[in-house]
């Protein structure tokens, strides 16, 4: 018997999990179901903004609407969730650094030290950047982004050695999301970048397959990374956002009430969940301190070594986006 490739499992585990979905919503025989995928673990930022939307949707949508969670990657990667909505046997995903494999201009957050804080993110989000991203999605690729969540400022941890300069990362294998621009600028910094999964990440680490990984304090956190990493770096290199995503054309044979409140929902799900992680912040860096070796970086130093990651963005988009969002900062 031929077996089936790991999408088409998965997709149809999705279809399984929401056949009360089916005919249900806009002709009043039943709820809307939405399922809503991510690879996030329990706890993570996306776990976070996942819950707090269901609540708010269907408190203010009572029997209308159910919104059913597939975190930890259940429903595969986010290129296969993705794909998902496209096919239709998906409502929702939350994507975060593999945007850019739909839209490259999303790779702008991946651009070191560009975002100073959450306050600037917010600024960047409600002007011509976020508007641009929202049409590029539309327009080319029929997904509609409800809102910007978060997956928070990036740090460093490895099992080699603290990360105080750049010439520190030199001969660190470095785990990397699936994303180019993460890649060069790690190839850029000095470090020997190995993309892979999320989910693969704890067993690379314990088992010495890489030296060490940058993601938010949150993320790593969740997925328990810290409990196979020596030393925390806190670099905040990458601000990086999530994206709530849905087909357009899904959305809008939705009744008219329920595309605004998701819309609302989302936005609101996504100042809620800045205010969240930046408490989440505070009090998650406080525990590692008294797990991992934890060591500021220089800022300066890193900064200029990342400089030709911006020469190739401005040579693929220009620079009008990266001067409108450093014209935003403090």
């Amino acid at each position: 018997m031929q077996r089936l490739p790991a999408l088409a499992v998965r997709l149809a585990i999705a279809l399984v999990a929401g056949l009360a979905a089916d005919g249900c919503g806009s002709d009043g025989s039943g709820p809307t179901v939405i399922r809503l995928g991510h690879i996030g673990f329990p706890d993570s930022p996306f776990d976070h903004g996942a819950r707090h939307f269901k609540e708010l949707v269907e408190t203010r949508f009572p029997g209308r609407v159910e919104i059913r969670i597939f975190g930890t990657g259940q429903l595969g990667e986010d290129k296969e969730m993705l794909e998902g909505l496209r096919l239709g046997t998906l409502e929702m995903h939350v994507p975060s650094s593999v945007m850019h494999s739909v839209a490259p201009e999303f790779g702008i957050f991946d651009l070191p030290f560009l975002i100073e804080d959450r306050a600037h993110f917010e600024r960047i989000a409600a002007g011509e950047i976020g508007r641009g991203l929202e049409e590029t999605l539309r327009r080319d690729h029929g997904l509609t982004l409800l809102a910007f969540w978060e997956n928070g400022f990036r740090v460093i941890t490895n099992n080699v050695r603290p990360v105080v300069t750049p010439s520190d990362l030199q001969g660190i294998r470095l785990r990397t999301p699936k994303d180019p621009e993460r890649v060069r600028l790690f190839e850029t910094l000095g470090a020997s970048p190995a993309s892979m999964s999320f989910g693969e990440v704890f067993s690379a680490l314990r088992q010495g397959v890489v030296d060490g990984q940058e993601n938010p304090l949150a993320q790593l956190t969740a997925a328990r990374l810290h409990e196979v990493q020596s030393y925390l770096s806190l670099s905040n290199h990458v601000y990086t956002p999530a994206y709530p995503v849905v087909q357009t054309a899904w959305l809008e044979a939705l009744p008219e009430d329920l595309q605004s409140g998701l819309r609302q929902a989302a936005i609101e799900t996504g100042d809620w969940l800045r205010d969240f992680l930046t408490e989440e912040d505070t009090r998650l860096l406080a525990d590692l301190e008294g797990q991992l070796a934890v060591n500021e970086v220089d800022l300066p130093a890193f900064a200029a070594a990342a400089a030709p990651v911006f020469e190739h963005y401005e040579e693929r988009f220009g620079a009008e986006w990266i001067e409108a969002a450093r014209e935003l900062a403090h």
